[in-house]
């Protein structure tokens, strides 16, 4: 195995995380974690997930900030594995709620526009990543703050 440094890193986890929105999502509530499958996806660099407003992973959310989130991968008959961890916030910027509106492939089929207050946006903001590339037996770690290195 070779070490890939911290910024080849990151853009390749990010490479995945384009080609890969399923993503599984944990969340706290009190005690107890709770995963679900979840859509995730890059915009200029930021991570979000659209959901209903009403589901338990909004107010687990807000009652505590840190997620875990475990991109499962597939590549050539081989498995690997992306988990990022770090904060989730609920977005109320308007245009930042129009603008994810526009890029979640599924947002017209379950909302009706940005708008709707059955709609409920999340911000993931990772901290770190640990890599596992299909095939290989190590994992690689680095630091995913937006603003380092």
């Amino acid at each position: 195995m070779s070490r890939t440094s911290e910024s080849a890193l990151q853009q390749e986890i990010q490479a995945w995380i384009r080609q890969n929105q399923y993503v599984y999502l944990a969340t706290v509530d009190k005690k107890q974690p709770h995963v679900r499958p979840i859509v995730l996806f890059l915009h200029d660099d930021r991570y979000f997930m659209a959901t209903f407003s009403g589901d338990s992973k909004v107010g687990q959310i807000a009652g505590n900030k840190w997620v875990e989130i475990c991109v499962p991968l597939h590549e050539d008959g081989n498995t690997g594995y992306i988990r990022l961890t770090g904060t989730a916030r609920i977005v109320s910027n308007p245009s930042l709620r129009a603008e994810a509106a526009e890029l979640c492939y599924f947002f017209d089929e379950y909302f009706n526009g940005p708008d709707d207050p059955d709609y409920a946006l999340i911000e993931f903001e990772p901290n770190y990543a640990e890599y596992l590339r299909p095939g290989e037996r190590y994992s690689q770690s680095c630091n995913m703050n937006r603003y380092s290195g």
